[in-house]
């Protein structure tokens, strides 16, 4: 009598391919399904960048002749706007929050903007006068008493002189170039696209992010309604 795992029977098992796809399938499917939502997930990255590139340039276009516009809905002007009761500045905020629809919390973003009386002091930060000829800003101080220090012009109104590519308050009287800046991390929810592409995230421990950013820099209209500077 032939055992129950015969050898001609045991052939016979190994040779039987019935259920082998919905095995392989099964094995294959969480590492597909894993990379489709990391792609999703990148474009949605992209796509937070490139609306927020957009919100940026209608914002900015507002700033340029902030003409007449009704008070903004403050529950969509984000908090780095809400300075001084500045409608200007609000309305600025409004416009880029609501152009970059939704896919950016701009309340979390870093939101910055700096004032500069030309193009060139976006590159060489707020003019001074160099007194003593040594081509580099010695501090402030009082003209006539000695140590005399570098008079300065503050185009953004904040109490200290901007270097090169420093940010301050404001958003700029006629004729001044405001630089527009927005910096943010894209929390990334796909594993493994984080370990690829982001960075460890310090606030989550086990979670990856991609910082993400845009700027523009654009000069203000000779004439201004509503501005605010140097109050």
């Amino acid at each position: 009598m032939k055992g129950h795992l015969s050898a001609a029977r045991l052939r016979r098992f190994a040779r039987q391919s019935e259920g082998a796809t919905i095995i392989e399938f099964a094995l294959v499917f969480p590492i597909v399904l894993m990379i489709t939502f990391g792609i999703m997930e990148i474009g949605l990255c992209m796509a937070s960048l490139v609306t927020l590139e957009g919100g940026l340039k209608e914002a900015s276009r507002y700033g340029i002749t902030s003409q007449s516009t009704a008070p903004p809905n403050m529950s969509l002007v984000p908090t780095a706007f809400k300075v001084g009761n500045d409608n200007r500045l609000m309305t600025i905020g409004y416009i880029l929050n609501v152009n970059t629809l939704d896919l950016i919390d701009l309340n979390t973003a870093t939101i910055n903007t700096a004032v500069y009386s030309s193009f060139s002091a976006v590159k060489d930060g707020e003019p001074f006068t160099d007194l003593n000829g040594n081509g580099v800003y010695d501090g402030p101080g009082s003209p006539g008493v000695p140590p005399a220090g570098e008079p300065y012009s503050d185009m953004n109104c904040n109490g200290t002189r901007n270097g090169p590519g420093a940010s301050g308050a404001g958003v700029g009287a006629a004729g001044n170039i405001v630089v527009y800046t927005v910096n943010y991390n894209w929390k990334i929810l796909t594993p493994i696209i984080g370990q690829w592409l982001g960075k460890p995230d310090p606030q989550n421990a086990g979670r990856y992010m991609i910082p993400m950013g845009a700027s523009i820099v654009v000069k203000n209209e000779p004439q201004l309604s509503g501005s605010t500077f140097c109050k």
